[in-house]
């Protein structure tokens, strides 16, 4: 598997069994080693102050 998205790209993250994903637009910011097949990001929000690593199944692209 390769990371599908791009550095810059804005995606929402999928809600999951472990967390609701806020409904905010996320910018990728870094790409990140892969979590076995599954490659990770680092994203973060404009509301948030904290940055989030999350893996690819939990990102679709921005609607908007």
């Amino acid at each position: 598997m390769i990371h599908k998205f791009k550095i810059g790209q804005t995606v929402q993250l999928t809600r999951d069994n472990l967390r609701t994903a806020n409904q905010n637009r996320f910018r990728i910011l870094a790409l990140r080693p892969f979590d076995g097949d599954d490659p990770l990001y680092l994203v973060k929000s404009d509301s948030e102050r904290c940055q989030r690593i999350v893996p690819q199944s939990a990102i679709k692209t921005d609607a908007a």
